[in-house]
């Protein structure tokens, strides 16, 4: 399998610099150790590659990877090759701004997803661009790799194990799996009269 990115933003690595050293400089409540014990020296970032959303009436209407939202630019964060947090920037009028940095699981669980895809029959030889889905409502994150011919999504942390476990899915099978949990959503949030739930 091989790997593609989009092209990325020219002064997207150092637009993140500053906010990496910053952050590295707090090592504050709610970092990651790894994040807290790396060094700025030793720091290095992947390839940028694209997030997409899907809402839950786009899941409902049945609607596919091609209706997906574009979103922000993700980079691998990685220490001593070790990868310790996402960061991301987003598109604002027409030049890229820090958005955030996860010390959660999401730059772990999409190391995991690649060797995953790596060792899939179904991806050998073929070369995929490395995007990200996300489907907010249902807390559903997937390593999306886009091909020529085909889409195949890894669901990652914190995708609930009831709807989809860290596996290689035809894309069209795992939106289909996951309907049932958007249209169920959908109802309890047009039924809801509190205005709590949003619309």
């Amino acid at each position: 399998m091989q790997l593609t990115y989009p092209k990325a933003p020219s002064n997207g690595v150092q637009t993140l610099r500053p906010a990496l050293q910053a952050a590295l400089q707090t090592q504050g409540f709610g970092v990651n150790r790894q994040f807290a014990n790396a060094s700025a020296g030793r720091i290095s970032l992947s390839e940028a590659y694209r997030g997409y959303s899907l809402s839950l009436e786009d899941l409902s209407q049945g609607k596919g990877l091609k209706d997906a939202r574009l979103g922000n630019w993700h980079y691998l964060v990685f220490a001593d090759g070790v990868s310790i947090a996402d960061a991301q920037l987003a598109d604002v009028r027409g030049h890229v701004e820090f958005a955030s940095l996860n010390h959660g699981n999401l730059a772990a669980a999409t190391v995991d997803a690649l060797r995953l895809a790596e060792q899939s029959a179904q991806l050998q030889g073929k070369t995929v661009e490395l995007r990200v889905l996300f489907v907010s409502a249902l807390s559903v994150v997937a390593i999306w790799l886009h091909g020529s011919g085909e889409d195949v999504l890894i669901p990652i942390a914190p995708t609930p194990k009831t709807l989809a476990t860290a596996q290689v899915y035809d894309a069209a099978a795992l939106l289909a799996r996951l309907k049932p949990a958007a249209d169920q959503a959908r109802q309890h949030f047009d039924a809801d009269t509190t205005g709590l739930l949003g619309g």
